[in-house]
């Protein structure tokens, strides 16, 4: 995309393993790189010396400060950049819902995006986000391993028309 002339912002939120378990999630600022923790799980927590008083979504305890410190500024980023901008989002779930802030973020973000690539979580029923994404009549892919490796021309395609 950025060959074409478009930024990408956004977030993205990959799973963090140590020795084979997964021990929690980053959030990665796809515009910068900066990065933080999206949540750990309570063991790791607890090892790092971080509050349990947090949101607990499962196993894990969100971690709001890094959250809002990345997420947020990511797609704060994003409406305040031009209009070659497109919009990416890995994921909309329960754990980056569960922090007020981006949740707002993430809805107006979404309401003024006019090129998005989002990841939403199979369950998501938040009914303003819902709402939002039905106004923009968005073209829904569903990757399988049939597709996962090649998923990616289609997108990319659809994205610069």
């Amino acid at each position: 995309m950025k060959e074409h002339g478009y930024s990408i912002y956004g977030f993205y939120c990959p799973e963090v393993r140590e020795k084979g378990a997964r021990i929690g999630f980053r959030i990665i600022d796809i515009h910068t790189g900066e990065s933080g923790w999206l949540a750990l799980s309570i063991e790791k927590s607890v090892a790092l010396g971080y509050s349990l008083l947090s949101k607990r979504i499962g196993r894990y305890v969100v971690l709001e400060d890094d959250v809002i410190r990345i997420g947020v500024n990511a797609l704060r980023r994003f409406y305040s950049s031009n209009n070659k901008s497109i919009l990416g989002i890995d994921e909309i779930g329960p754990m980056e819902l569960a922090v007020d802030k981006l949740r707002t973020e993430i809805i107006k973000s979404l309401s003024l995006a006019e090129k998005a690539l989002l990841v939403v979580h199979r369950n998501l029923n938040d009914r303003d986000i819902a709402e939002v994404l039905n106004k923009k009549n968005p073209k829904t892919y569903v990757v399988t391993e049939d597709n996962r490796n090649k998923i990616h021309m289609e997108l990319t395609q659809k994205l610069l028309t």
